[in-house]
């Protein structure tokens, strides 16, 4: 029982993540709002995995891979540009659904570059994972930026795998995220950072250093979940997407339409065939 509550608070503070992200550009430049929230977010996994980053960053900076993980970095810095963006001027959950797409980009890479094979179940996760965020995204007209964060995630992950970094994960985390986090202020900075920094609103930097916690402790919840109550914490962590769009309407007054509901429904259901072992036998 306690697995299970665990999953649902983790399941809650994602779904805010994303939400407070967005609440955070309001009034505030999307890229500026961008670096306040990489530096939060670096600050926190710091102190999550302190003992792992000060032991294990030597051996990383000292591997013949680590212009791979300088680059991935790059392009985590590139995905905050996008990503915030496309926040700013997009629904939220249409543009958290095209971003996660870039798992199928992720896979496509797996059997071009590392000359992978994809299974059935693959097909049929990429087949609902896009439909998905096509119907999720119909009323939408701006998902240039979305699609550009998605990318550039794909892009991170794919560099990472080919640099052949043998470390804690959590250590990558940290170096790609703080490498990304000095990408968007000197960006910010280029782009007359001085000044969007006096014309901040209050309340918007309030949401996004919570956004920046929000998103490395609903995965710190999720990792007690899993080990409390296994599969089960995977299936709540996978609503998600339905518990943004509740959160997002009431607290962004972002409308649920009929098509949203679909699209969220196709995407959820690529997420559960994702992590069944089988599949219909296959």
């Amino acid at each position: 029982m306690t697995g299970i509550i665990w999953a649902c608070v983790a399941t809650l503070f994602a779904a805010c993540a994303p939400i407070l992200a967005k609440a955070g550009t309001k009034k505030t430049d999307p890229v500026l709002s961008g670096s306040i929230a990489g530096i939060v977010l670096c600050v926190v996994i710091f102190f999550y995995a302190k003992p792992q980053i000060l032991a294990e960053s030597s051996g990383l900076l000292g591997q013949k891979g680590i212009i791979f993980v300088l680059l991935a970095g790059l392009a985590t810095g590139l995905f905050g540009i996008c990503f915030f963006k496309a926040l700013h001027e997009g629904v939220t959950s249409g543009v958290v659904t095209i971003v996660r797409c870039s798992y199928v980009i992720t896979l496509a890479a797996g059997v071009f570059i590392f000359h992978n094979s994809m299974s059935v179940k693959d097909y049929i996760v990429i087949a609902l994972m896009i439909a998905g965020a096509v119907v999720l995204n119909l009323d939408e007209r701006k998902a240039a930026f979305s699609l550009l964060a998605s990318v550039c995630a794909a892009g991170a992950v794919i560099l990472i795998k080919y640099s052949g970094a043998q470390t804690d994960r959590s250590v990558i985390a940290f170096w790609c995220v703080f490498i990304g986090a000095v990408v968007l202020v000197i960006y910010t900075i280029a782009q007359g950072g001085t000044q969007k920094i006096k014309s901040m609103s209050f309340v918007d930097g309030i949401c996004l250093i919570l956004a920046g916690i929000a998103f490395p402790v609903s995965h710190d919840f999720y990792n007690r979940a899993l080990s409390m109550a296994g599969g089960i914490a995977t299936y709540i962590f996978n609503m998600v997407l339905l518990v943004m769009m509740i959160c997002s309407a009431v607290i962004l007054k972002e409308k649920i339409s009929g098509k949203k509901l679909i699209g969220a429904a196709l995407f959820i259901l690529a997420l559960f065939v994702m992590q069944q072992t089988t599949f219909f036998g296959i």
